[in-house]
């Protein structure tokens, strides 16, 4: 399963600070409750996401196919001088009106160099998102964060569930959310 990074790709900008583009109106962050529910603030700004099939646009409806293999685009208005975090999450597993594993961690890489993700350190391999059947439509969360200096950080992957992104941002003194994305799912 780790090795699963020697097949994948990730298309990335090489610029000192990229221009990205995105369909992603930010504010669907407050009206989705992901502000101030999940995290205090918007994201200060898009994060491009893209399947092979379809793009991410800020809430709208992915099917579990469009989702099986991880993202084939990442990219965010980045300073390549700078490290980040990049996450990938569901804040409502198991159900959205009973999130009792919330937070489940599907996807993670810490130390990325500007916008280059697929040179950061991967932390947590990428999981497809396979929300309950009888469950109403998930959120599924991309954040870029940007950190202070490089980490080093080891996660049980069989320990997913109750992924503490509070915590985990202070423990590390992480700034942002400087980029963000979600969409929703249902099975």
């Amino acid at each position: 399963m780790a090795f699963e990074l020697v097949y994948w790709f990730i298309l990335v900008s090489f610029s000192s600070i990229s221009a990205v583009k995105v369909d992603c109106d930010l504010n669907k962050f407050r009206t989705s409750n992901i502000v101030p529910d999940i995290i205090p603030t918007v994201p200060e700004g898009p994060l491009l996401v893209k399947y092979k099939t379809k793009e991410v646009t800020c809430g709208n409806m992915m099917m579990r196919a469009d989702t099986k293999d991880h993202p084939t685009v990442l990219d965010f208005n980045a300073d390549r001088k700078k490290l980040y975090t990049f996450i990938m999450f569901d804040p409502d597993t198991l159900t959205p009106q009973n999130p009792n594993q919330a937070n489940y961690r599907h996807w993670m890489f810490e130390n990325v160099p500007g916008n280059i993700i697929q040179n950061g350190d991967l932390v947590t391999v990428y999981d497809r998102p396979e929300p309950p059947a009888y469950s109403d439509p998930h959120r599924y969360i991309f954040l870029i964060y940007e950190q202070p200096r490089k980490l080093k950080d080891h996660f049980d992957d069989r320990k997913r569930t109750n992924f503490n992104l509070k915590k985990f941002v202070q423990d590390r003194g992480l700034k942002g959310p400087v980029a963000g994305n979600f969409f929703l799912l249902k099975d």
